[in-house]
């Protein structure tokens, strides 16, 4: 019998070959720091120079000598070339945690790093450092800072893996914050993320006359002296001056700008309404009278030809037809009443874009040389009120106007929280309608069917039209529809998760949950109802619906119960990274 020896336990590097491996590394503009372990302290420290900006002590680091030879704290912090932090440990208690500290204070210490990893029976030779250390960090760090007074360099380390935990720890009175398992848990763009909200606090306390009293950012130069680096940085750019606010508009900008926005949320409801109409007279008369009148068949003379799969068809096309006009219409009027009525011009490009589509794929129909009378009507009576509005809310812009307004996303978010996947989720749904619409338009004025409607048709292109030479034509009229629509809608969806998606906007979260239940509520819902169920003809249906229901699950916490790191007077806001 053999057994396996088991594997050596890792070796942590020298205070020496740590020291080599900083001296190797190009100069750095942040204090680098090294953790020194027993048992021989003194030995440590001298052999490790002045490689690092700082020591730190474990937390075992006794305050008093524990018999003959022992090394004291005074001797310790004798053989450093560089100050000396006491790391401290959250399983330490208040009282002992204060003595600690007063004693290495005493013994010429520069300050404490606030806290060490916590003891963990699975890790006899760690410590266990993750996020749930934070709020025990904040309340040392308060705790510290109360006792000893603004003078004591505190670093806060524990638990610290989010912008807004190095805010909440400089808030309780930190001086400095290191980064451990933050780097861990969410990346090596942390530190970015985190000076991208030192910066934004910044430009908000500037903002304002009187700071908050609980701001305590930038620190007191006088807690952080001790702690810079070998060589002197490059000095620090002063923060971005904040963005100037919008100039009020005048009484003649915010009138045209109330009656844009009504104007296009009337459009908008016209289009909601215009789409619930076309899906029930297709679930219920199925043509209309100018139809039969084009086509000279009756519903009845259809359904005895094909089982009535002609009729089930044209309804599933209209259906799916109604269903995107009715959701384009919802978000029409959130953009109408929200973002144009506040003066976006990224709402006026997305309604400007959109609509243009929208409208633009009515000549789609000309194709094939059938007009339906009742959209035709519809359309010409909507366009006048939909141009009318948006040349109103042109009136009312503030800020930039140009297009470039849609390339500037409405706020920023870690690429790996909740907002950025979120967002990814619904702009893939966004592209795959993009890309299904145009499709479905070209195929409308082309070929008009792929090979799985013919399958379910049971009936070939030759035998559509020796039933009637207008029924291919009908058919087309109805395919292109749907897909100007779902080019539109897609088009409007992008911008919006772009653009609109901020932290707090429960109304576009609201609309786009409306929008997309109906959208693919009704396209996908349908064939089921019809007996159309092939997979591979739903397959693009299933994958963006299965996006969607991601993206907005995803987005509902950022969007509706987190307000993000935002001011008035910046134009960007961004997401919690782990919100």
């Amino acid at each position: 019998m053999s057994t396996a020896s088991p594997p050596a336990p890792r070796r942590r590097p020298s205070a020496a070959e740590a020291a080599a491996r900083l001296r190797a590394l190009p100069a750095l503009q942040v204090p680098v720091g090294m953790a020194i372990r027993g048992p021989h302290y003194v030995d440590a420290l001298r052999a490790a120079g002045d490689a690092p900006a700082f020591f730190t002590l474990a937390p075992d680091v006794r305050a008093g000598g524990a018999g003959p030879g022992a090394e004291t704290p005074a001797e310790r912090v004798a053989a450093a070339a560089r100050p000396v932090l006491l790391r401290l440990s959250p399983a330490w208690d208040a009282e002992r945690e204060a003595m600690l500290v007063e004693r290495a204070l005493e013994a010429g210490m520069a300050g404490c790093v606030i806290s060490a990893g916590a003891p963990f029976p699975c890790l006899p030779e760690g410590e266990l450092s993750a996020p749930h250390l934070l709020p025990q960090t904040l309340r040392s760090i308060a705790r510290i800072r109360r006792r000893f007074g603004e003078a004591l360099p505190i670093v806060a380390a524990g638990g610290v893996t989010t912008p807004e935990a190095a805010l909440a720890c400089l808030d309780a009175g930190a001086s400095l914050v290191e980064l451990y398992e933050g780097l861990i848990y969410a990346g090596p763009g942390l530190p970015g993320r985190i000076v991208h909200a030192l910066e934004h606090r910044a430009r908000a306390l500037a903002s304002h006359s009187s700071p908050p009293s609980s701001a305590r950012w930038p620190p007191r130069p006088s807690s952080t002296s001790a702690l810079a680096p070998t060589s002197a940085p490059a000095p620090a750019s002063a923060p971005a001056p904040a963005a100037p606010a919008p100039a009020p508009r005048s009484a003649s900008a915010e009138a045209a700008s109330r009656a844009g926005a009504a104007l296009a949320a009337l459009t908008g409801a016209a289009l909601a309404g215009s789409g619930l109409f076309a899906m029930v007279l297709a679930a219920t008369v199925k043509l209309l009278p100018y139809d039969v009148a084009y086509l000279g068949l009756t519903v009845e003379d259809l359904c005895a030809r094909g089982q009535c799969r002609i009729v089930h068809f044209m309804s599933h096309d209209r259906v799916s037809f109604g269903g995107a006009i009715l959701s384009i219409g919802a978000l029409y009027v959130w953009l109408a009443a929200v973002p144009l009525r506040q003066g976006r011009a990224w709402a006026w490009w997305t309604l400007a874009l959109s609509g243009a589509v929208c409208f633009a794929s009515f000549l789609t129909y000309l194709g094939y040389g059938y007009l339906a009378v009742w959209h035709g009507r519809a359309t010409l009576a909507l366009l006048p009120v939909f141009v009318g509005g948006l040349a109103l809310g042109w009136k009312g812009l503030c800020g930039p106007r140009g297009p470039g307004v849609l390339l500037r996303p409405g706020a920023r978010a870690w690429t790996w929280s909740r907002a950025g996947l979120g967002r990814a989720c619904l702009g893939f749904s966004a592209a795959g309608m993009i890309l299904g619409g145009l499709t479905i338009m070209v195929v409308g004025m082309t070929r008009v069917f792929v090979p799985q409607d013919l399958e379910y048709m049971q009936l070939g292109v030759a035998e559509l039209r020796a039933i009637s030479p207008r029924l291919v034509p009908l058919i087309a009229h109805d395919r292109a529809g749907f897909g100007g629509g779902l080019l539109s809608g897609g088009l409007t969806v992008l911008f919006c998760m772009w653009c609109g998606i901020r932290p707090g906007a429960r109304g576009l979260w609201w609309a786009l949950l409306v929008s997309g239940s109906v959208g693919f509520g009704s396209a996908i819902g349908i064939h089921p109802l019809v007996g159309y169920t092939s997979f591979v003809h739903l397959l693009p249906a299933y994958a963006g619906a299965l996006a969607f229901v991601a993206g907005i699950w995803l987005l509902y916490r950022p969007m509706c119960r987190v307000d993000g790191i935002a001011s008035e007077g910046d134009a960007v806001a961004r997401f919690p990274d782990l919100g």
